[in-house]
């Protein structure tokens, strides 16, 4: 009996300790991540919409934020627990319809009227050859406040190692996907498959693009639209790439870029301006325009291609700090701004730019007083709450 007691105090301090311990730790932590903005030109009040979703590491700590004008939110750090922000948003709103689903936005679409989920094909490599895998479409009816669930059967028969939707809108009724499988053979292929929601008929599977990797060169299909954006998109701009399977770096031989009209299902074709290529750190696409960043020594450069028209405009030159990191900390395009961060010293620098006016709308240090050593900010996505 006294060995029983002795190993129940025993228990019981360890509890105590390590319940004072995780409680000193969330403490230092939401202390620690607690960031400001200091403006250096422009307005301001463009911070008043913008959330930056971001990772940050100071050695003796990691966490996933969100940082506003008003706060810093510290959130569950396990990549396991952790929702995004455009989640948050729909299981607040549509608990019911999101229980259960997959939080990846690439199976999305969302209007006034309704929200439209996809499910990924489950173990895809399994589907043996002459034999195929299914659409599984949910749909919530936001007016009339009903769901319908359907499933179709893919006309695409191969053997496949995965199956996943890179974009999902809809248009006139058509919910149209854009499918990237990767074959048993390593060939990639993109499809556009249309879907008549209103009668949940399969109505075209068309691939758009096919490429494959031999024993000198690695071949890809990479996307550029944000993962974040649920609604329509007019164009999606993506890029067939060939890399040096030789050389350990493998270098990059060609990048061919392409912009599907989603209303029309045309490609067309994109081509860079001479150098580029090679410079490509950062690439976003928002509504009507790719935009495409790189820093420097020196200067900070952004190119801006309007798609419907076909054209390059001219590009913006902007002088670097000299005690700036050249690779950029994030950078997204969103309701037609432009967002931008970039590593200082002792600090981060977030510019908002026009688009289309190629103009700085605000400019301002990011910065933390209360981690003293160095950290890192990686930002994953930047939300605007005004939309």
């Amino acid at each position: 009996m006294k060995k029983y007691w002795q190993l129940l105090l025993i228990a019981g301090v360890i509890v105590v300790t390590l319940s004072v311990h995780y409680i000193q730790v969330v403490n230092a932590k939401n202390t620690d991540y607690k960031f400001t903005f200091e403006k250096i030109s422009g307005d301001d009040n463009y911070l008043d919409s913008v959330v930056i979703e971001a990772n940050v590491d100071y050695g003796a700590g990691y966490g996933s934020v969100l940082i506003s004008e008003e706060e810093t939110t510290l959130m569950d750090s396990s990549p396991y627990n952790r929702r995004p922000l455009v989640f948050q948003k729909l299981i607040d709103e549509h608990k019911s319809f999101m229980r259960g689903k997959a939080l990846i936005a690439n199976n999305y679409f969302e209007d006034d009227t309704k929200l439209v989920f996809v499910k990924d094909p489950e173990e895809a490599w399994k589907v043996k050859e002459g034999e195929t895998y299914s659409y599984k479409v949910d749909v919530l009816d936001k007016v009339k406040d009903t769901t319908s669930s359907f499933e179709i059967k893919s006309q695409l028969k191969s053997r496949l190692n995965w199956v996943f939707y890179i974009d999902i809108t809809v248009v006139d009724n058509e919910l149209k996907l854009l499918v990237k499988q990767v074959n048993h053979d390593g060939r990639e292929q993109l499809y556009q498959v249309m879907i008549d929601l209103k009668k949940q008929q399969l109505l075209s599977e068309t691939l758009i693009e096919e490429v494959a990797s031999d024993e000198n060169t690695r071949a890809s299909i990479d996307s550029y639209n944000t993962n974040f954006n649920l609604g329509h998109e007019r164009y999606h701009v993506y890029s067939v790439n060939s890399y040096d399977q030789k050389n350990p770096e493998q270098h990059i031989l060609s990048r061919e870029f392409h912009a599907l009209n989603t209303e029309t299902n045309e490609v067309t074709a994109i081509q860079l301006p001479e150098g580029l290529e090679q410079k490509l750190q950062s690439i976003a696409v928002d509504d009507n325009y790719l935009v495409i960043a790189y820093t420097e020594s020196t200067e900070k450069v952004i190119y801006r291609y309007n798609i419907g028209q076909q054209r390059w405009l001219e590009p913006l030159k902007f002088p670097q700090p000299m005690n700036s990191n050249i690779e950029l900390n994030g950078m997204s395009a969103i309701n037609g701004k432009l967002y931008v961060m970039n590593e200082m010293d002792d600090n981060y620098v977030l510019q908002i730019f026009d688009v289309e006016k190629g103009i700085v709308l605000y400019e301002g240090k990011l910065s933390n007083n209360n981690i003293k050593q160095n950290y890192s900010i990686w930002a994953d996505n930047f939300y605007d709450l005004t939309e």
